[in-house]
């Protein structure tokens, strides 16, 4: 049966079960609750004040993860409706503001709250005992790989760091990924963990980009199109995994399953890059290491222990075991992060206004800037209304990517003529060497022609392919070599035209490449591929969909370019 929350009437505390009992302590009968629960810190117990529920300093409260409500002493409440919170705003932040007795009320709370939890001591112990036989088994498994926790200052890694140190030691190396988009409270989080734990390694890494000239560039992410995540997180990891070398990775990281639909189909275990079949890590348990085709970083191994976690047994662990947490979630936060997410609720929105004014003000104006540029009747309305976040991108910018005209050339069988807006130079051959590997002897540069032989896994597709390209020219004249699918060879060649002709060294290709071939440096604007380890697989082709490009994917229409396509007739 499943675990939920039921609480006690006469001790007022929650207790987590898989059925109806009796109290532990008390033996008094138990209600149910809630699925999940949060407790609810001194500034979020002042917005409940606003609205007459208070002051809540000594009452025990907790919020549903799944729902609306929060309980007092165990009784359900209410707020009003989000548009009501977007109105009060104001009047809640001057509230907030007449006090500044937080943070020594949070300690009381925090102490509180652990008194309430002492009557969930057995699920916990079981809960870390599973967890640390599964980071010890796992670590023994792959035992010659270097052990890394992928710390984000949020709640779960804060908690996995904790359980990965107690079952390997401290020398286990920590990374955080500042993806510069933080709120500030995780900055001095990361400090002070830092602090507090002088002997644990610790790495930083942060992209080369800069979030809002990109915004500038290629629209907000929204949640159809989520750029950021691949180059201000997967990109900036992966740039350091390169940086090891044959160094093989195994990380630990604070992923939940109960946190979106998408993740409750995680593996608890997951190898990408070097392996097509599950490995055995537990046969007698049935724990696996499962391939993943869709693991934006390649050659590690991921490992979740609390991947079945709830957010109450994240909550039961940290004030428990009297660990620091991100003052973040003091504010009423359930979960930190990029604090400008499509994904973050109204509800987070609500609160990045109330705590962090100058940065909100900041990105609201760049939003409104957007909202005109793509000729929103109503700039203001559109981004309060949150239209933003349900767009594909950057399409409708003055920039926007308007595709590649590419038709079959009347001329020669089996030849793509494709017209380009970026003049050609040196660097087009890298985007042509996962197609094949070039061969200088039978190139002839003088004709401006390179002649690329198919790699064995793509023998079933082509033999191989002549590129006529001259420097400085905007036309490129492509010819497969005994096609086995001249359709999807000749979308091939499309995708990397686009991938050329929009290239802004995003960092996506490198991180979607399963063999590390592919080294993007934007600070230097390198974009190169190893073809000496590139084994021409075609996910970095492919893994972008019909534009063959994130940034192009982004820019585009809807996700449709405006290239010619090759009619029946030419086929």
């Amino acid at each position: 049966m499943v675990e939920k929350i039921y609480w006690c009437d006469h001790c007022q505390h929650p207790v987590k079960t898989d059925r109806l009992r009796r109290c532990p302590q008390c033996n008094a009968k138990l209600r149910y609750l809630a699925i999940d629960i949060r407790p609810v810190f001194a500034r979020e117990r002042r917005i409940l004040q606003f609205y007459g529920h208070g002051p809540l300093t000594t009452e025990a409260v907790w919020r549903s993860s799944k729902s609306h409500y929060y309980y007092i002493n165990g009784q359900p409440i209410s707020l009003p409706k989000i548009d009501q919170l977007k109105d009060d705003l104001p009047d809640i932040a001057a509230y907030i503001n007449d006090s500044d007795h937080y943070d020594a009320l949070d300690e009381q709370l925090i102490a509180d709250y652990r008194r309430q939890l002492a009557v969930n001591q057995t699920h916990l112990n079981a809960l870390e005992d599973e967890a640390m036989r599964f980071i010890e088994t796992v670590d023994r498994k792959f035992q010659s790989r270097l052990r890394l926790v992928s710390f984000s200052g949020g709640k779960d890694s804060t908690v996995v760091s904790d359980l990965v140190v107690r079952a390997l030691g401290a020398d286990v190396t920590h990374v955080f990924n500042d993806t510069t988009i933080e709120d500030a409270n995780t900055h001095e989080y990361v400090r002070q963990f830092r602090e507090m734990n002088p002997l644990i390694p610790f790495w930083e890494v942060r992209p080369e980009h800069n979030f809002h000239d990109l915004v500038e560039q290629i629209g907000p992410p929204s949640r159809v199109m989520r750029w950021c995540c691949t180059i201000f997180k997967a990109g900036p990891i992966n740039n350091l995994l390169q940086s090891l070398g044959d160094r093989k990775v195994l990380t630990f990281y604070g992923i939940r399953a109960d946190e979106s639909p998408r993740r409750a189909n995680y593996e608890r275990i997951t190898i990408s890059g070097i392996s097509d079949k599950a490995i055995a890590v537990d046969k007698e348990n049935g724990l696996y290491a499962i391939p993943s085709a869709t693991a934006k970083i390649g050659q590690q191994v991921t490992a979740a222990p609390i991947l079945h976690w709830s957010e109450f047994d994240v909550w039961l662990y940290i004030l428990s075991r009297g660990l620091a947490f991100n003052k973040s979630y003091r504010l009423g936060y359930s979960r930190v992060g990029c604090w400008i997410c499509p994904f973050n609720s109204e509800w987070s929105e609500m609160l990045g206004n109330i705590f962090f004014p100058e940065d909100a003000a900041r990105w609201r104006a760049q939003l409104v800037d957007f909202a005109r540029k793509i000729g929103k009747p109503d700039p203001e309305e559109y981004v309060d209304g949150r239209g933003w976040v349900k767009r594909f991108g950057g399409a409708g910018l003055p920039n926007s990517f308007t595709g590649i005209e590419a038709r079959p050339c009347e001329e020669m069988e089996d030849t793509l003529d494709i017209t380009l807006k970026r003049p050609v130079n040196a660097a087009l051959e890298e985007f042509l060497k996962p197609l094949g590997k070039i061969n200088r002897d039978r190139s002839r540069p003088e004709l401006g022609e390179i002649y690329l032989e198919a790699r064995p896994s793509q023998r079933e597709l082509w033999t191989g392919l002549v590129v006529q390209a001259q420097e400085g020219d905007t036309h490129l004249r492509v010819t497969f070599i005994n096609p086995k699918d001249r359709e999807r060879a000749f979308a091939y060649i499309r995708y990397q035209a686009v991938k050329f002709q929009t290239c802004i060294q995003c960092t996506a290709c490198s991180v979607v490449c399963p063999h590390g071939a592919i080294t993007v440096k934007p600070d230097m604007r390198i974009y190169e591929i190893d073809q000496d380890v590139c084994t021409g697989c075609l996910e970095c082709v492919t893994h972008f969909g019909s534009t063959g490009c994130l940034v192009a994917k982004s820019l585009s229409v809807y996700g449709k370019s405006k290239e010619v396509i090759p009619s029946a007739e030419g086929r």
